[in-house]
């Protein structure tokens, strides 16, 4: 019994533990609404208010993700204001500690693009995924968004570059010593190669780079069950201002399903370039729903709403 004991208290301690990670998260603001932060459904502060209420926050709906995301920070007033690397807001995990500050895209946070986005320290960028996990150390250069499970990377001094008119800029080396190469969802350099050894495989700056995606034959089921849907090519095209002659669309999954979603992520491709029009959701048991901004429209339903547009 007395080696017993010992053990059932540790079994509840763990438990317990589970239960505290997993309790709902909400963000709450003071009285006047000026600041934000989040709290558990139990009313303990995981993060105490000190952010402004800048941006939209749902303070009915729990937190479902990884993280906690405050949409505006201060400024950093130490970064070069030439330095295209500038950060805004701040990211937490679901207990409190921080995490990293997204990349300014855009007047906003970073947009997640495949589950990755850019994210800045001290100056220099790098990539993080949707599960807190930062795939590459920051470093100084600029990044590219990610697409066809690629992205590419310039690692070395660069400036902004401003239009005439002040308004829009580009990114510029300030010197010829830097190196261009991609990364992959991993966060590793990728050689490319004279040669496709596929026909999948990524075609960029006159190179060839491994087809990215690999998958369970459940997986695949879930990706050929698309083929079900036989009006898409037709929505497709109805989309696409009725072009006559557009190019396939080509799905992969760039998202499973976690302890924070349910949904697999299908991605539509054309010519190896995120389709924005294609973005499904599926269930491990078949179903599929269209997403767009968030919201879920059950495919079948979507595809028949768009064609009553004809």
């Amino acid at each position: 019994m007395d080696r017993i004991k010992p053990l059932l208290i540790f079994i509840t301690l763990v438990l317990s533990l589970k239960s505290f990670s997993q309790e709902k998260l909400y963000y709450f603001t003071n009285a006047d609404s000026s600041l934000v932060g989040v709290r558990a459904v139990s009313g303990k502060v995981i993060i105490p208010l000190q952010f402004p209420m800048i941006g939209y926050y749902d303070l009915e709906e729990p937190i479902t993700s990884a993280f906690v995301e405050f949409f505006y920070a201060y400024p950093d007033t130490t970064t070069d204001p030439m330095n295209p690397n500038q950060a805004v807001g701040r990211v937490y995990d679901r207990t409190g500690n921080f995490i990293y500050t997204p990349f300014l895209y855009d007047n906003g946070p970073d947009y997640w693009q495949e589950g990755i986005r850019r994210y800045v320290s001290n100056g220099k960028v790098g990539y993080v995924d949707l599960n807190n996990t930062i795939l590459t150390e920051a470093k100084t250069g600029f990044a590219k968004m990610f697409n066809y499970g690629y992205a590419a990377f310039y690692e070395g001094a660069v400036t902004k570059v401003y239009e005439p008119g002040g308004e829009h800029w580009t990114v510029s080396p300030t010197d010829n010593k830097g190196k261009h190469y991609l990364i992959n969802r991993k966060g590793e350099k990728v050689h490319g190669r004279k040669k496709p050894t596929s026909t999948k495989d990524y075609y960029y700056g006159e190179l060839y780079y491994p087809y990215p995606f690999q998958y369970t034959v459940a997986e695949e089921k879930i990706l050929n069950g698309l083929n079900q849907f036989a009006a898409i090519s037709k929505v497709d095209k109805l989309l696409s201002g009725d072009q006559s002659q557009l190019s396939p669309i080509q799905f992969e999954i760039i998202g499973r399903p976690s302890a924070y979603t349910p949904y697999y992520t299908i991605q539509g491709y054309k010519e190896q370039q995120a389709d924005d029009n294609w973005v499904i959701e599926a269930t491990t048991n078949g179903q599929y729903f269209y997403s767009r901004y968030g919201e879920r429209t059950a495919l079948s339903q979507w595809i028949d709403e768009q064609l009553t547009k004809e």
